[in-house]
């Protein structure tokens, strides 16, 4: 959190983010209908992920969780797998002291393996994707949540059209499965495809953002 002129605060929080510093894990999950986990709370806001495949709730000592790169590990071509992409859901709840805005942005990394079954060589590849219609993420194969349709720009951010009340519990549900990817398996090689998967989520004061966002004062007059 840095403090800004006039008291005002600007929070920036990373989740589960790769390659940057100060970051601050925030995972809950519920069971018989209490919520469990780690919740985080600054005193000016509180953001608490919920992530599941199905009914399996990840928490940090998951095994789908990277503690090293911080990341979350979801399989993406084998559907009887415990966290195949199709069972993937991804929620957060924010509250904030004062009159907020939100955006998001994820970073999803897609990672092929091809093992050759003659020596056990492998080889690595990213693989990317075109674009498809507005219910997925951009240039991903995962599908945004149920009622949450940001505004994209092309600082890859997802901008909430929303302004969080203050004292308001607001969630936000940004992930709801994504699509299969198939692979190739056959007498030379067998593949697999894990996407590596991470969440900036920033808060700041509401009528900050052309400042400290750097968007044009009718940005959300769309």
């Amino acid at each position: 959190m840095k403090l800004f002129k006039n008291r005002y605060v600007l929070v920036s929080l990373i989740y589960i983010l790769l390659l940057l510093l100060s970051v601050v894990l925030t995972f809950a999950y519920y069971v018989t209908e209490k919520q469990y986990g780690i919740t985080l709370s600054t005193g000016d806001i509180e953001i608490v992920a919920y992530i599941s495949f199905d009914d399996l709730y990840v928490t940090e000592q998951s095994i789908y969780y990277d503690p090293v790169k911080e990341v979350l590990i979801v399989n993406t071509y084998d559907p009887d797998s415990l966290n195949y992409i199709g069972k993937l859901d991804v929620s957060i709840t924010i509250k904030a002291s004062l009159a907020s805005r939100v955006r998001v942005k994820m970073m999803d990394e897609w990672e092929l393996t091809r093992t050759y079954k003659e020596d056990n060589r492998q080889t690595v590849e990213t693989i990317y994707h075109t674009n498809k219609e507005t219910t997925y993420y951009p240039f991903s194969l995962l599908k945004m949540g149920t009622n949450f349709a940001p505004f994209f720009e092309s600082d890859g951010y997802a901008y909430s059209q929303e302004i969080l009340a203050q004292g308001e519990l607001k969630e936000y549900h940004l992930v709801d499965g994504g699509d299969h990817f198939s692979v190739r398996n056959n007498v030379f090689f067998e593949e697999s495809c894990i996407l590596k998967l991470s969440f900036i989520i920033d808060v700041i004061q509401a009528n900050r953002y052309v400042e400290l966002w750097g968007l044009s004062r009718d940005f959300y007059n769309r």
